[in-house]
């Protein structure tokens, strides 16, 4: 099966991503994004508490009698450890988010951080998500992570939908086997990062000085591959996604109508791309791959 799109929405609260020379995306133009998002049949809308105010404005915005699911994300807890006490903290947090986005219920609460599941006190944590579950409030539960490790420990019982990053450059969770094993758990996964915050889709000698010589030859040779098959690097980012058929989504955000637009022609382009030998495109520099570990 081709995975579907789901919408980020990371933009829409804060001036997200390397190459987002707009910054945050203005909340007139949030309505009609939601409103084109939904016309071409995007089921799910991906945002999280720590998105700024992505929240209240997504919910001042949805359009009338819509169908998106969202999923939606607990934010890094500070707290080195848990007590009871916490729980209605998280209960209070969560039914916020529940009022400032008009829902009766996520399609799923992930995670920000799955070191929490870790922590001292951890079995609270597990018991008021599992009590979301159980209460219908939301169908599911995963975590949001960045590396095999991040799964170490969490009980499978909270693995219903896994996030995790994935594109053309960054195949570390598609060849180490992690995403086989998670299919083969039963656990759901969404794909985040398809465009590297942008760098992907941006020609090597727009990109910033800090990336090494080597990665902006790949980027070069990719370009290359682009022009010799008559097509743009977004068929190529989005041609990889398409073909992972374990994904259930991808999780991608644009910051107008127009990206919108060329998102929805190249995700459902009726022309096929050549076949190319995706794992070849594969990069292994884990700073250039890790936007936490980019230069401010």
């Amino acid at each position: 099966m081709t995975p579907q799109l789901c919408l980020g929405t990371a933009q829409f609260g804060l001036a997200y991503g390397i190459t987002n020379a707009v910054g945050q995306v203005p909340e007139s133009e949030v309505a009609q994004l939601l409103h084109q998002a939904a016309t071409n049949g995007i089921r799910w809308l991906d945002t999280a508490q720590a998105y700024g105010n992505a929240e209240a404005v997504l919910g001042r915005n949805m359009p009338v009698g819509h169908s998106f699911q969202l999923v939606s994300k607990l934010p890094a807890q500070r707290q080195q450890s848990f007590s009871a006490a916490d729980q209605a903290l998280w209960e209070q947090t969560f039914q916020a988010s529940r009022e400032r986005l008009g829902m009766k219920s996520f399609d799923a609460l992930l995670l920000h951080a799955p070191t929490d599941l870790r922590k001292p006190g951890a079995h609270y944590l597990k018991a008021w998500l599992l009590s979301l579950r159980e209460r219908g409030l939301v169908q599911r539960l995963g975590v949001s992570i960045y590396t095999a490790d991040d799964l170490q420990g969490v009980n499978p019982g909270l693995l219903d939908l896994v996030q995790l990053p994935l594109s053309l450059l960054d195949q570390r969770l598609l060849q180490d086997g992690t995403l086989a094993r998670l299919r083969a758990l039963g656990t759901a996964v969404h794909a985040r990062s398809l465009y590297l915050q942008g760098l992907l889709l941006t020609p090597a000698e727009k990109w910033p000085p800090w990336v090494p010589p080597e990665v902006r030859a790949h980027q070069h040779a990719l370009e290359a591959l682009a022009q010799e098959e008559g097509c743009q690097l977004i068929d190529l980012a989005l041609g990889f996604a398409r073909d992972q058929e374990a994904l259930e989504a991808v999780v991608i955000g644009v910051c107008c109508k127009n990206e919108l637009a060329q998102l929805n022609a190249a995700w459902s382009a009726t022309t096929p791309l050549p076949r190319i030998e995706w794992g070849s495109w594969a990069l292994n520099d884990q700073i250039f791959l890790d936007p936490r570990r980019w230069p401010s």
